[in-house]
């Protein structure tokens, strides 16, 4: 996890959970980094933003947003990995938080695709993770439209971190081979509007830091860009 030190330098944190989305695509996919000048840091000293972008050829897009508040007391995580190019594959978040000694990773799958995904690999990933605690959320409406083989877990740091990394190559290794379907970009549109008209948990945060307006266009263009 990264954050803005008192020399105004980023700096690495051991006691978050680390997810290293990058260097896991670039396993079977060519990156290109695409980050806004204008996005990469923002914000306040009680809520910092580090954002990456990329272009994942022949796959879609992915946003790695890192979140530095409460004076650092608290940090977050946030891995989206859009498949703009219509790959036979679920829209995939991955959250994390730490808050002193409480870590929670949420691994979650959007079945957006007009024929269904193969959840086989998805699911073969999530099984060693059964007996992790669950965190009991809030009701919200996206929580029913997740796929089997999500996971919502709260407990040791590094098992939450084998767990996001594992899902991660699980879905990376689906992506490889799956097979492209335009009319799939139909379902990512419906599901990226319902994001923004309906919200989502990054939604206050965003808002607040950008209005609006600034935080719609951040999600079109930066954390859903279809």
């Amino acid at each position: 996890m990264l954050f803005e030190g008192e020399e105004g330098i980023l700096k690495e944190r051991k006691e978050v959970i680390g997810v290293d989305a990058v260097a896991i695509l670039k396993e079977r996919f060519a990156l290109k980094d695409v980050t806004p000048e204008k996005y990469r840091t923002m914000g306040s000293l009680m809520m910092r933003f580090h954002l990456e972008q990329y272009q994942v050829e022949g796959l879609g897009n992915l946003c790695v947003l890192k979140t530095r508040a409460m004076l650092g007391l608290m940090n977050l995580t946030t891995v989206v990995v859009t498949p703009s190019s219509g790959k036979n594959v679920p829209f995939l978040l991955i959250d994390t938080m730490d808050m002193g000694k409480k870590h929670l990773c949420y691994v979650e799958y959007y079945d957006c695709t007009v024929q269904g995904a193969d959840k086989d690999i998805l699911l073969a990933a999530s099984a060693p993770y059964g007996n992790v605690p669950d965190y009991a959320e809030n009701p919200a409406w996206y929580v029913q439209e997740r796929m089997e083989g999500s996971l919502i877990k709260t407990g040791d740091k590094a098992l939450l971190e084998q767990m996001a990394m594992d899902a991660l190559k699980a879905y990376a290794a689906q992506a490889e081979t799956a097979p492209v379907k335009p009319e799939n970009i139909d379902g990512l549109k419906a599901f990226q509007r319902r994001m923004i008209e309906e919200g989502n948990p990054s939604t206050a945060a965003l808002t607040k830091t950008l209005g609006k307006e600034g935080a719609e266009d951040f999600f079109r263009t930066v954390v859903m860009p279809l």
